[in-house]
């Protein structure tokens, strides 16, 4: 069975859950469509059961689509080990909220953000453009790597799958992405500033080095309402009067 829920084609269908996504639905079909390949071998010998299954699967669903294959495992499994129908929909419910908010954190308010801000520190350090190339490897690698892994993690535990999510890395990845993100993010913009600049001399690396450690002690004071699109906001605000002083 575990063969079932890490075929490529599976893991691939997952990529692109939000392929059909619809206010009615939301990521509804797109969970239908990743999840059918594994239906079929489940329960193909049984069509009104497999067309059961896979109708089940397609109704309301919304979560963090890089966290979704959470959910595909977990009701994949449900299907497998026969859950009532009514509580297959329940777990399905229970999974879109913590999945939504926690792949928030891991990914829109971290790894993105934190990956893009290191590509335009790259950029305006005079790598050229190989830190994009990096950018686009790194972030499908590793989501490509992660849908596979949560994938197997629902299927695993099945119905229990929330008790797995909390005592995996994830949160803590969360955070330490978030910091990343704060740090790049406020370091961005001065350093694009800097490298217009013809001669930047060591006072002005001083200053971009300094406005990003105040910008992760003022994180660290404020917690998580202190978001990296707000230093990043302050630090090109920043970065544009120090260059129209400059020039």
């Amino acid at each position: 069975m575990a063969g079932l829920i890490g075929a490529p084609l599976t893991v691939a269908r997952c990529l692109a859950l939000q392929a059909a996504w619809s206010y009615e639905r939301m990521q509804g079909v797109g969970m239908a469509w990743a999840s059918e390949p594994a239906l079929r071998r489940l329960f193909g010998h049984d069509p009104d059961r497999y067309r059961a299954a896979l109708g089940r699967s397609a109704s309301f669903f919304n979560a963090n689509p890089f966290l979704a294959p959470t959910a595909v495992g977990a009701f994949l499994r449900a299907e497998a080990d026969e859950m009532p129908p009514a509580q297959v929909e329940r777990l399905r419910t229970a999974l879109s909220g913590p999945l939504g908010a926690l792949g928030d954190r891991l990914y829109w308010t971290g790894v993105v953000p934190a990956l893009s801000g290191m590509a335009v520190c790259g950029v305006a350090l005079g790598a050229g453009w190989w830190p994009v190339l990096a950018l686009l490897l790194v972030h499908n690698g590793t989501r490509l790597w992660l849908s596979h892994w949560l994938l197997r993690l629902g299927w695993t535990h099945g119905p229990m799958v929330g008790v797995a999510m909390t005592a995996s890395p994830l949160s803590g990845a969360a955070t330490l992405a978030a910091i990343v993100a704060t740090v790049v993010g406020t370091a961005a913009p001065l350093l694009v500033t800097v490298s217009a600049l013809e001669n930047g001399s060591l006072a002005d690396w001083g200053l971009v080095a300094a406005v990003a450690l105040a910008a992760v002690g003022f994180r660290w004071l404020r917690g998580r309402r202190a978001s990296a699109l707000k230093f990043t906001l302050a630090a090109s605000v920043v970065a544009i009067l120090w260059h129209l002083g400059r020039a």
